[in-house]
């Protein structure tokens, strides 16, 4: 999972492949890394990738669609002592709800990569989140190799439309978002 961008060179979503959609797999162990802040200071925690289902086509970029499915009750922070809280009743309530999944609605290519638009299904509510997508290729890899690539999800959640509200007077509602993870063609 520590990727490095700088040892990968930018891959130009529009123009690369040449089939319909093609099913990816994640590397094992992949994450999604967040950010949440704790008296005004960043903190970070990360959150295991239970299952993913990545269709992408790098020709009509709006015929991909992703279903990704994370472990709610594997979350943890930088900070041990804010762990149990964090998977308490009045934040991720993981006994309850042990998984979270998001679930695409659209794809777009833009400059540099493409929008995801999907629902993330959270404490049993759903709500619409825009993620951007950036892919990018080994250095060392021919540049029509598309059988693995490094793929960077971005973007950020209102916690309390979650009804995640727990301990609001410490923390703040934005939560931000972030995959780096390896992924390769399956079959």
């Amino acid at each position: 999972m520590k990727r490095r961008l700088f040892l990968c060179t930018a891959l130009a979503w529009p123009l690369a492949a040449r089939a319909a959609p093609t099913p990816y797999q994640l590397a094992p162990q992949s994450e999604v890394e967040f950010t949440f802040f704790l008296a005004g200071a960043p903190s970070r925690g990360r959150m295991p990738i239970l299952d993913a289902d990545l269709q992408l086509d790098f020709r009509r970029v709006s015929a991909s669609r992703v279903d990704v499915t994370l472990d709610a009750a594997g979350a943890r922070t930088n900070l041990p002592l804010a762990n149990g809280a964090l998977k308490g009743p009045s934040i991720l309530d993981t006994k309850r709800y042990p998984r979270i999944r998001y679930t695409s609605s659209a794809v777009r290519a833009e400059e540099g990569g493409a929008r995801v638009s999907g629902e993330l299904e959270l404490r049993d509510q759903r709500q619409p989140v825009t993620l951007s997508a950036r892919f990018f290729r080994q250095p060392d890899r021919d540049p029509g190799d598309l059988s693995q690539l490094v793929i960077e999800l971005r973007g950020a959640l209102d916690r309390s439309a979650f009804g995640a509200t727990g301990f609001s007077d410490l923390v703040a509602d934005r939560i931000e978002l972030r995959c780096l993870a390896t992924i390769n063609r399956a079959g």
